[in-house]
């Protein structure tokens, strides 16, 4: 009895050893294992018009792998100087971009300036291990463009303008109404198009609009202002973007510094700012309630550039004079910020 365990031991481990090896084999790369990349263009000169349409597809081939693990790649576009990357996990070749991804990773990652013809690097990826990976890189030529966004045909009229004496204030298109931020006085207000009397333009009260109807009255204040075309309503709120921190006047409830909307890129800037040693935030209406920070690892963060996230982290500024900025997305309350030493 005792050979018959003895035996049927020593096969048990004859097996085992058998499948470690054949596992092993299979986790064993070839000496020549590599990965080949291509790109559909080695030169991309993008533009607005193009923006939805496809712009550069990126296409690989792992060769003599030899392992059973279902590979991960990145594919990485890198600033010529090599000090800005973009990086975007794929599972599977090809990559297709479109001129809109593009042109956001090569300004907003990379920050390259609009307009201007320069060569990054395309590199895709594998990483098995700290001491395995394969890249395969290609250069190629690009050209992204300033992503402006166009004011509507309506614009808000009233004391504040003169009633037509200075330019209308410009209304933008969000989602579906039309939208101004814009500090007033106490006064009236209209919608009207194409900065004329000569075209449709609409008054009212209580949030509805009709042709012609009364002025609007409003308080002085800094507001959000929309207006549905297709629905003939209105709507008036607070709406004011503040710089806040010991980085700039300081953490109490009203040290804000009032930040001013830019439509043609969706952002809210202030120019010319002092700042101090210290730390900053961006926050709405003078309150924590809806506030944004880096999207970061470090507390303060240390970017001067990067992601914002709701309630995120600090973001450290010294001692100087900046332009900063931040635009972001109402709906995933997500965004991006820059701050530019002058």
């Amino acid at each position: 009895m005792k050979n018959i365990l003895k035996t049927a031991a020593l096969c048990m481990g004859l097996i085992s050893l058998v499948a470690c090896e054949k596992d092993e084999e299979k986790a064993t790369l070839n000496a020549d294992a590599k990965i080949e990349a291509s790109l559909s263009t080695d030169n991309v000169v993008l533009t607005q018009g193009t923006a939805s349409q496809t712009a550069l597809t990126v296409s690989w081939e792992t060769k003599n792998l030899n392992i059973n693990l279902a590979p991960k790649y990145t594919v990485n576009f890198v600033r010529k100087d090599g000090k800005k990357e973009k990086s975007i996990s794929v599972e599977k070749s090809p990559l297709a971009i479109t001129g809109k991804e593009l042109n956001d990773y090569l300004i907003s990652d990379l920050e390259i300036t609009a307009g201007t013809t320069t060569e990054v690097t395309v590199a895709v990826r594998l990483v098995l291990s700290d001491q395995r990976n394969f890249s395969s890189e290609h250069k190629l030529k690009v050209t992204p463009f300033l992503d402006e966004i166009k004011p509507s045909d309506w614009g808000v009229v009233g004391d504040d303008t003169g009633w037509g004496s200075k330019p209308d204030i410009k209304m933008w298109k969000e989602g579906d109404v039309l939208v101004a931020y814009a500090t007033l006085n106490a006064g009236g207000i209209k919608f009207r198009k194409d900065n004329s009397w000569n075209g449709p333009e609409y008054g009212g009260s209580n949030g509805k609009l009709v042709p012609k109807g009364d002025n609007i009255a409003v308080l002085a204040g800094t507001y959000k202002i929309t207006f549905n075309e297709k629905a003939l309503t209105y709507s008036i709120e607070k709406y004011s973007w503040g710089l806040i921190g010991n980085g700039a006047k300081g953490w109490g409830d009203n040290d804000d510094i009032a930040m001013t909307y830019e439509g043609s890129t969706n952002s809210w800037v202030v120019k010319n700012v002092t700042l101090v040693d210290g730390e900053i935030k961006f926050r709405l209406n003078h309150s924590w309630g809806t506030n944004f920070g880096a999207d970061s690892t470090d507390n303060p963060a240390t970017a001067l550039s990067g992601k914002l996230k709701d309630s995120g982290n600090n973001i450290k500024v010294s001692a100087g004079t900046y332009n900063v900025s931040f635009s972001f997305d109402v709906k995933t309350k997500e965004g991006t910020y820059k701050i530019e030493k002058l």
